[in-house]
């Protein structure tokens, strides 16, 4: 009877299943081994390969299809933030989701309705931060001057509009419209490259200058021409300017580059500095490690990751600080 079932009921291979199912193999043996997918036959090594009924995938299939919505990992890449940012969007309630079982594992989905509310709030937050214009013409104390004369201006103020005020060394106060008819144009062109992966920031916290010729401006205008704005983050706070940059090595004039050292240094909130002849260096204080750990352990960890809504290298950092912690108020190792 078993023998004529198999005739009749249509049969797949593991490859053919990947490709119905839209998973990778070692999702189907997940399934397997939780009971989700039935083998034809138990001893499947002998056809080097497992078979499956076709209705039996089916069936699988409609409580794996992607449902309306983003993933996380969807929703930080469409708004170009990063999972942590959603995963606390979620956890403050702002927005609602819901863990659907997908692809053989719980994954939390943010329906349609709740992603036009991510929408909406990344709209104000990026207006919010927005520094530069959107053909990068203007950036927010970006340097301008005649080239008839001598004279130079600063953006001192930047609308999400656009709508500028600048200030030249003069001190007359100017709007967009009467820098350009005053003949002002960029005093160089901003750095043009691709997002940086190395990990961590370095954070600046500068007071801001009234002089537009500050060394402080200077050392912005810097950051602009060798780092450019997609490596960068610059932030108004009360009477301060936060800059933070990723890791990067800049070019600098040996008469200069002791100033700038300095001030750098005095206004340093997180991160490290060193100078190399003609260069100072910006390097964050994350450092790579690589350690193996028992299959249990790794799964506590990502555990402890869902249940705080966040990734995995961020609490294993935790996680290490907190046995160094106990470690230095103990004395003692157990091992």
């Amino acid at each position: 009877m078993f023998e004529q079932e198999q005739l009749i009921r249509e049969i797949v291979t593991t490859n053919e299943v990947v490709e119905i199912l839209g998973v990778s193999k070692q999702t189907i043996y997940n399934y397997v081994k939780l009971g989700k997918l039935k083998l034809v036959y138990d001893d499947w090594q002998i056809d080097g390969t497992m078979k499956f009924f076709i209705e039996e995938v089916n069936k699988l299939k409609q409580f794996t299809e992607k449902p309306e919505g983003l993933t996380v990992l969807e929703a930080a890449n469409q708004f170009g933030v990063s999972k942590a940012t959603i995963h606390q969007y979620i956890k403050s309630g702002k927005i609602d989701s819901k863990k659907i079982n997908f692809k053989g594992r719980m994954t939390v989905f943010i329906p349609t309705e709740e992603v036009e509310k991510l929408n909406r709030s990344f709209q104000n937050i990026t207006t919010k931060k927005s520094y530069f214009t959107k053909d990068l013409e203007y950036l927010l104390f970006g340097l301008y001057f005649k080239t008839d004369s001598n004279e130079k201006a600063r953006i001192i103020e930047l609308s999400e509009t656009g709508e500028l005020v600048a200030k030249t060394n003069m001190g007359e106060l100017l709007s967009k419209a009467e820098l350009v008819e005053c003949g002002f144009v960029k005093a160089y062109e901003l750095k043009q490259t691709k997002h940086s992966t190395k990990r961590g920031n370095i954070i600046f916290k500068f007071p801001i200058p009234q002089s537009i010729s500050a060394p402080i401006f200077g050392i912005i205008d810097a950051f602009y021409q060798h780092i450019g704005v997609q490596n960068m983050n610059l932030f108004i706070e009360k009477h301060s300017i936060k800059v933070e940059i990723k890791p990067v090595k800049i070019p600098y004039r040996s008469e200069q580059i002791e100033q700038d050292f300095e001030i750098l240094n005095n206004c340093l909130i997180d991160g490290k500095l060193s100078s190399r002849p003609g260069y100072i260096v910006f390097t964050s204080k994350q450092e790579q490690l690589t350690t193996f750990v028992e299959d249990i352990v790794k799964t506590e960890i990502k555990k402890i990751a869902t249940e705080y809504h966040t990734g995995i290298e961020y609490i294993t950092e935790k996680l290490i600080k907190i046995g160094l912690a106990e470690f230095k108020k103990n004395k003692e190792l157990k091992l």
